[in-house]
């Protein structure tokens, strides 16, 4: 789960999947904790940690769909909820799982969106996770400041890269319609920590 816990320092760190979830996980000075048990930690300093979501969804469609898709690869449930949409089930021969779902291009992903985002974590809005917390404070991966933060104040190595994908295998260009559908769906996200939309 997305939540950790610092002894050391006494405070809370929220993430989500695809903000740097797999770095965290890596760091000594952090204690993964189970949703279960956040009760036990009320009262304790907040932090939120956010991602642009134009990047994260980039890095989802690079990573989460099509790093690990090959015959000889077994399909993650990030993968799976694509099926239906392209005619397949998870009966289907693993030829045809991979052929059409290699097939589907950054437009066609962003498309698919609003029918698959609610289906899998990577695609959560970032804000789910954080309804009902008191004045958390608000930090983003992409913002030296926030990084300097983690880094200095709390000892985390923000430098550590965890499931790095290969950038220039996937060229991706944006659409006005593109950019519509993901306002929409992540408008929450866009307004809490602060992004700017672009159209």
């Amino acid at each position: 789960m997305p939540f950790f816990y610092s002894k050391s320092k006494d405070f809370l760190l929220y993430t989500n999947f695809k903000v740097m979830y797999s770095t965290l996980r890596k760091q000594d000075s952090l204690k993964r904790l189970k949703g279960i048990l956040l009760w036990m930690y009320r009262g304790k300093k907040t932090y939120v940690l956010g991602r642009d979501p134009y990047s994260r969804l980039e890095s989802f469609y690079r990573d989460k769909l099509n790093k690990d898709l090959g015959i000889d690869k077994k399909l993650v449930r990030s993968q799976k909820i694509f099926l239906p949409h392209v005619g397949l089930n998870r009966w289907s021969k693993k030829k045809d799982v991979v052929e059409k779902l290699g097939a589907i291009d950054f437009p066609d992903f962003i498309e698919l969106l609003p029918k698959v985002y609610m289906k899998n974590r990577h695609l959560h809005p970032q804000v789910k996770i954080f309804q009902g917390i008191e004045s958390p404070v608000k930090l983003r991966i992409e913002d030296k400041e926030s990084m300097e933060t983690l880094q200095s104040t709390f000892g985390i190595d923000t430098t550590l890269r965890v499931n790095k994908t290969n950038r220039e295998q996937f060229i991706l260009e944006w659409t006005p319609e593109m950019y519509r559908i993901v306002n929409d769906l992540y408008k929450d996200d866009f307004e809490f920590f602060g992004y700017g939309m672009k159209n």
